[in-house]
């Protein structure tokens, strides 16, 4: 299953770092940015979410709901967080292993991780997805396009 721009967003729920459950329902009134993100604690990723928490401001004036998705464990979400000043959501995609990536069809089945896929929501309804390879930091440009575009026409 792939989530293309026009489909609504399926039903999940994850734990946050904190362990404070998180579900679809949350993300489905207003606009959210979905990161999925294939590991904490290493430089790609490490680079994009330094990057996110940076526009940490731009986000919140734009009323921009934050969740970095990956399949770590809350409690390295927690120490990733704590460790790098993170002050968004990360959610643990982490048992059943990558299931949520797999409904976003954001799941790489050799590797075991995340894909690099991000879906920008709003009202429950995919209006962007940005990608990149695994070994590439999506850009923060796309982000504000697709941001500053769809927050415009509401």
């Amino acid at each position: 299953m792939t989530i293309n721009p026009g489909d609504r967003i399926p039903s999940w729920c994850l734990e946050n770092q904190f362990g404070e459950l998180v579900d679809a329902d949350d993300v489905k009134v207003g606009r959210s940015l979905l990161v999925f993100f294939p590991w904490a604690f290493s430089r790609v990723c490490g680079a994009e979410l330094d990057e996110l928490q940076r526009e940490h401001a731009f986000f919140a004036e734009a009323k921009v709901r934050v969740c970095g998705i990956s399949v770590d464990h809350k409690f390295a979400l927690r120490s990733y967080a704590q460790d790098r000043g993170v002050e968004f959501e990360l959610l643990a995609d982490f048992w059943p292993h990558g299931a949520v990536a797999r409904q976003f069809g954001a799941f790489d089945d050799e590797r075991g991780v995340a894909t690099r896929h991000s879906y920008f929501v709003v009202d429950g309804i995919v209006r962007e997805v940005i990608s990149s390879p695994l070994s590439t930091v999506r850009a923060f440009s796309d982000y504000r396009s697709a941001i500053e575009t769809h927050v415009t026409a509401h």
